[in-house]
């Protein structure tokens, strides 16, 4: 099942009258845009990769997990 969005998410305006070759296909996922320059903008976007990215731990070790705080 494809799903296919005409709402540009660059500008939030309806795409579906523009160029057919101002699309992009991710997964199941088909993204129409308005522009050239909004296509671009979204492929500019830095995704978050938390197995990459996310190198600093949040976590709050307990004496539970080994950590002595006496």
């Amino acid at each position: 099942m494809t799903i296919t969005t005409t709402l540009d998410p660059i500008s939030l305006r309806d795409a579906s009258r523009t160029n057919p070759d101002l699309r992009l296909r991710e997964g199941n996922l088909e993204i129409y845009f308005e522009s050239r320059e909004n296509l671009d903008s979204y492929r500019n976007i830095n995704i978050e990769c938390p197995g990459l990215d996310l190198r600093h731990s949040l976590d709050n070790p307990t004496e539970d997990c080994g950590t002595d705080w006496n």
